[in-house]
């Protein structure tokens, strides 16, 4: 088993999920089989990689569809099911979905260079990041959002103001300014200054203060002191979110990885972050939450009256499904951060156990399942298209192409 046969199943995969009006979760699932959109950026990500002309024009296909399926506000929905013509924004109200589609068209023009095709995305593209702008709830310049708004759908939340969204929200306004003056446009960000200000809130030191975030250095009393506690000591990765004057200082994977792909921190601090992630990608990559909340729960991220109504896949046992389980598609991100911090060894490393977690199977191996539990069982639906793009996306980077 190489990691060119793990790329080679992954452009089939990708295949058997082009639906007919884009890429849809898994082939292999009834409620998959629809284009969740934040899924279907990752794999879009892997597709456009790829350079099959098929995966490009269905990533048209997709873009086209979110675009048409936007709110009046600009808002991109969760999940569009085209066979039906319904739409659902999530019953928490999907914020990430809007900021994904954003990087998807802004990745398809650099990747194709089809200025023309973008154009009809464009007043969607203008719309959604004016709608992210309005998610700026607390004045700092970083949006914020309610519990269950983003991949961490289900019972175990973060909220207030998140590493993952917001680095999102950066990489699409980098994507957006070059696109808005491509169009005539004056970018709705700046994404040079949001940089700057996840770096401050996320990454605490004791030289700086979140005051700064404000532009005339009113903050609530109890933030500084908690930040104050955050910046004691080697920081070694950013704090998972910011909820009032609470700063959750736990490894989220996903955001961290993020962080280091769209150039938050400098080679010096990419290269700790990695360290520090290290630990969750053994024996596969990556555990999504480090550590996993357990029963006293003090940062009050589990939604118990939720949780018990949730089907019984979806729950979150500390090991299993968004609390500290293994999501292959977050290790072929990692292992692309790795890439481009510069670290080839540990890209190719990484790499090569992801492509040992998708070939894992109960009943048949390359089952791509969607995550794998504390035991090492993988779980979920299989075909999960957004770990097969996640990987093409992740190993033309540890190539070096």
């Amino acid at each position: 088993m190489s990691v060119d046969e793990c790329a080679a199943r992954s452009r089939e995969l990708l295949r058997a999920c082009v639906g007919p009006r884009g890429l849809v979760a898994s082939a292999d699932f009834a409620h998959y089989g629809v284009v969740w959109a934040r899924d279907a950026a990752v794999s879009g990500l892997g597709a456009l990689a790829s350079g099959d002309e098929e995966l490009v024009a269905a990533v048209v296909d997709t873009l086209d569809l979110l675009a048409e399926t936007a709110s009046p506000h600009g808002q991109i929905p969760a999940v569009v099911d085209a066979r039906r013509g319904t739409r659902d924004f999530g019953e928490g109200g999907a914020v990430d979905p809007t900021p994904w589609f954003v990087i998807l068209a802004g990745e398809y023009v650099d990747r194709t260079g089809d200025v023309g095709t973008a154009e009809r995305w464009w007043s969607t593209i203008d719309a959604g990041m004016a709608w992210m702008a309005c998610q700026d709830v607390t004045g700092s310049g970083l949006v914020s959002a309610a519990p269950s708004t983003d991949w961490m759908d289900a019972a175990l939340t973060r909220s207030g103001r998140t590493l993952h969204l917001n680095v999102l929200y950066c990489w699409a306004a980098r994507h957006a300014a070059r696109l808005a003056r491509t169009f005539g446009a004056r970018p709705r960000v700046d994404p040079d200054d949001l940089r700057r200000r996840i770096d401050l809130l996320f990454w605490p030191t004791p030289d700086r203060s979140p005051a700064e975030l404000h532009d005339r250095g009113f903050i609530h009393g109890a933030l500084p002191v908690a930040y104050w506690e955050a910046a004691q000591g080697d920081r070694r990765h950013f704090v998972s979110h910011v909820v009032h004057a609470a700063i959750v200082d736990r490894l989220d994977a996903l955001a961290n990885v993020l962080a280091i792909l769209v150039g938050i921190v400098d080679a010096d601090r990419a290269i700790r972050v990695l360290d520090a992630l290290d630990e969750l990608a053994v024996p596969y990559p990556t555990r999504s939450l480090d550590p996993p909340v357990r029963g006293a729960d003090p940062d009050a991220m589990w939604i118990r009256s939720a949780e018990h109504v949730i089907p019984e896949r979806w729950r979150n046992l500390p090991g299993r499904y968004h609390n500290g389980a293994v999501w292959p598609y977050i290790g072929a991100l990692h292992a692309a951060a790795a890439a481009a911090a510069g670290d080839e060894g540990r890209a190719r490393v990484l790499l090569g156990r992801v492509a040992q977690a998708n070939r894992l199977g109960e009943d048949a191996p390359w089952g791509f399942h969607e995550w794998i539990d504390v035991e090492a069982r993988p779980r979920g639906a299989t075909g999960q298209a957004w770990n097969a793009g996640a990987f093409l996306f992740a190993w033309e980077r540890v190539r070096g192409r």
